[in-house]
């Protein structure tokens, strides 16, 4: 079992406007998925490469903590096209061009070097490929997350 701390989010663990914000990028990213090779970075819990599955020939879920790629290929493993990694964002442990789209929702923050992950994304996409990113917005998690206090890890 993994425990929501802020970091990453915990399915069944957080509120659900929490769990709808991060689940909508998912959604909106299924929609590029549908029958490509997706790589899913920083992939947390696993729930968001999940969904990718729905549609896409295969997704790869990578994050830096082996706990969190545990939790996901535990908790996915029904899945046939998914599987889960554990590696870094700013060294990318796959060949060049093996992607059709690259997902980093919510991961980009965390990094001490984020120009790494952009090179290692370009890297690893097909020269066509799509690489779809979100990050929060400072502002804004402030002022909704004020009661809460500030998110240690944003």
């Amino acid at each position: 079992m993994i425990e929501f701390t802020g970091e990453r989010v915990v399915p069944g663990q957080v509120e659900a406007d929490l769990w709808s914000e991060h689940f909508a990028r998912y959604a909106f990213a299924r929609r590029y998925a549908a029958g490509k090779m997706v790589l899913d970075a920083g992939c947390g819990t696993g729930y968001g490469s999940a969904e990718l599955a729905n549609e896409a020939r295969r997704v790869t879920g990578i994050d830096l903590s082996f706990d969190a790629a545990s939790y996901a290929a535990s908790n996915y493993r029904l899945l046939p096209n998914l599987r889960f990694a554990t590696g870094s964002c700013e060294n990318l442990p796959f060949r060049s061009a093996a992607f059709d789209l690259a997902a980093g929702f919510e991961v980009i923050e965390h990094l001490s070097d984020y120009r790494a992950f952009v090179s290692e994304a370009a890297r690893v996409l097909k020269p066509d490929g799509l690489f779809i990113v979100s990050t929060p917005n400072k502002r804004y998690y402030a002022e909704t997350r004020a009661a809460t206090g500030p998110n240690p890890y944003h």
